[in-house]
């Protein structure tokens, strides 16, 4: 169970990010898309309120409990927790910076859950003042913001006991994720903090206006840019370091938005409007003789692609494989099109490559509109209802006036020569490191 300053930071997190529009509309999106979550929320809105909702909504937090397992490298002193797509890209790349087998990933296999099962129990029957607390807590929760946020609650306490226990036992020099509001990072975090251990936070996508104050000893961003609206947001706590996107970058290359019979590539985001993406296909055939239209899935997508169910001709719709890396598929497209409320536009305009943005090609509300500021900040030009509506000679213009500088502010490493920014990121990560090493033996 969490002490009360690490217990009200969590929740506090929590509630902020998943009370927001967004996270609403992705798990409306989840509800329609999976049938065994409608069916257990159906149960909760019949008990809600109850200590019985109560124990339903902690239920999300017993796979944590019984699979999240120490590294098997016993001597990393970098220890990760990465569960989604992007964050383990992300986490990758720092990681690679770093000496072979000074870095290692919590695991949460299946096969865990065997083994745990029975010391769980019997800790949980060690502990019922304990579970008590959290009972009470998670009721509270679920009566004054709803399933999602008791359930995500529930899941952060989980990894808050089990990574304790964790880090307790191997004493890394430091922690490193890439997610500053899921349940597995917020409960992580929380234990590192709790045991005086150093913490590092990567950015694998610009901040959202509910993105949490940063507070780590040392936080990765992707650009000035990004720094300067965390700060907006709230103080920024810890050291700071802009290193940018991975890979390397080219200079945009506008003739391919004029070639001939292209292939446009469009990149879905993870809750889809069915009827725009069918639209735009339409609109990449009709307006731009598009010889092939390349979909790339988003690799956290909530639902099962299922492109026929909502297109009735599939003549020259490739879906890319869900194991290609973005930068992999953009090249195989003359441009790409995106959602208004998408990272990928900055890979792929890094690469060279035209990105467009179109309106509610995701399913965000209204409010929540150019989320990340990239219209609004003439990184992207301004979105449109439908691709007929760009004009070769608007972009030309657009990207032309002073788009690099522009574009450099937003990715540090945007042009740089190869090793610079990695070679200062792996003396910071290792500055962490040495000073909590001297603290110890101090």
């Amino acid at each position: 169970m969490p002490s009360r300053p690490f217990l009200l930071r969590i929740l506090r997190v929590i509630t902020f990010a998943d009370t927001d529009p967004v996270r609403q509309t992705l798990f409306a999106n989840l509800k329609e898309s999976h049938r065994a979550v409608r069916v257990v929320f159906a149960l909760h809105e019949r008990i809600a309120g109850t200590m019985a909702s109560a124990l339903l909504v902690s239920i999300y937090g017993l796979e944590p409990l019984l699979t999240v397992a120490a590294p098997r490298n016993r001597r990393a002193r970098v220890i990760t927790v990465a569960r989604h797509a992007n964050a383990r890209r992300q986490i990758d790349r720092v990681t690679g910076w770093l000496s072979p087998g000074e870095s290692a990933a919590v695991e949460t296999p299946a096969s865990e859950a065997v083994r745990r099962l029975v010391p769980t129990a019997a800790s949980l029957l060690a502990s019922p003042r304990s579970v008590v607390r959290v009972l009470r807590i998670l009721r509270r929760l679920d009566r004054r913001h709803g399933f999602l946020v008791a359930c995500r609650a529930a899941a952060a306490f989980a990894w808050y006991s089990r990574s304790l226990a964790i880090l307790r036992a191997r004493r890394p020099a430091a922690i490193l994720v890439s997610s500053d509001s899921n349940p597995e990072e917020l409960g992580f975090v929380a234990a590192a903090r709790a045991l005086g251990i150093p913490t590092v936070f990567t950015s694998h996508a610009y901040p959202t206006p509910f993105s949490p104050p940063l507070d780590f000893n040392l936080s990765l961003l992707i650009g000035e840019a990004e720094i300067e609206t965390r700060r907006r947001q709230a103080p920024i706590a810890g050291a700071v370091l802009a290193i940018g996107l991975d890979g390397a970058s080219r200079p945009l290359d506008l003739s391919r938005f004029e070639r001939p019979s292209p292939v446009i590539g469009i990149f879905t985001p993870k809750a889809i409007s069915w009827g725009m993406l069918a639209q735009t296909i339409d609109d990449c055939r009709r307006h731009y003789r598009a010889r092939q239209v390349v979909i790339r899935w988003h690799p956290s997508m909530i639902e099962t692609p299922q492109l026929a169910r909502h297109l009735a001709d599939l003549t020259g719709v490739v879906e890319s494989p869900r194991t290609a890396q973005l930068v992999d598929v953009a090249q195989q497209c003359d441009w790409v099109i995106a959602d208004e409320n998408s990272n990928v536009h900055l890979a792929v305009l890094k690469i060279g490559i035209p990105s467009i943005a179109v309106k509610q090609l995701g399913r965000y509300p209204g409010v929540r509109s150019d989320m990340y500021g990239f219209v609004r900040n003439h990184i992207v030009p301004r979105a449109v209802a439908s691709v007929a509506d760009l004009r070769a000679d608007d972009l030309a213009t657009f990207f032309g006036d002073h788009w690099t500088s522009r574009f450099h502010h937003y990715d540090a490493s945007y042009g740089q020569p190869a090793g610079v920014i990695e070679a200062a990121a792996r003396d910071a990560l290792r500055r962490v490191g040495r000073t909590e090493s001297q603290a110890r033996n101090g």
